[in-house]
């Protein structure tokens, strides 16, 4: 696609990582994602908060969690394709086993450091790729 690092996800390591991202991409949401840094703890919270979150008519209701599983947004929080600090931006949002994230957000802070990916200039572009899916290669 282009000379930016990619960040590669392979289904056969982290198959629902791979799968949440893969449907997110199918559904339209970029596969180029632009590095905001990580978000103060409070802001982080409001901007989760919101992003699990929606209304169906008059009612309010949360994205739930099971046992063991985390939530898991594309665009990543981290990006500015991600949640909006307004709310009126809410990623794809998906169900991971909880041990499959801790992973993901080890190789994408690994991910930043290895390419130097900086918040601020130029170098805050990356491809998020995944590959060995089962349905094969993202479409759009």
């Amino acid at each position: 696609m282009s000379e930016i690092p990619v960040l590669i996800f392979d289904w056969k390591k982290l198959p629902h990582i791979a799968d949440n991202i893969w449907n997110a991409q199918m559904a339209g949401w970029e596969r180029v994602l632009t590095y905001r840094g990580p978000l103060p703890g409070t802001e982080s919270r409001e901007i989760r908060g919101r992003t699990m979150s929606y209304e169906a008519g008059a009612k309010g209701y949360r994205i739930p969690t099971g046992i063991d599983q985390d939530r898991d947004e594309y665009p990543f929080a981290c990006t500015v394709e991600g949640a909006a600090r307004s709310g009126n931006r809410k990623p794809w949002v998906g169900h991971v086993p909880r041990s499959e994230n801790q992973v993901q957000g080890g190789m994408i802070r690994a991910f930043i450091e290895r390419y130097n990916i900086t918040a601020v200039g130029s170098n805050r572009r990356f491809e998020v790729r995944v590959i060995n899916h089962p349905r094969g290669p993202v479409l759009r």
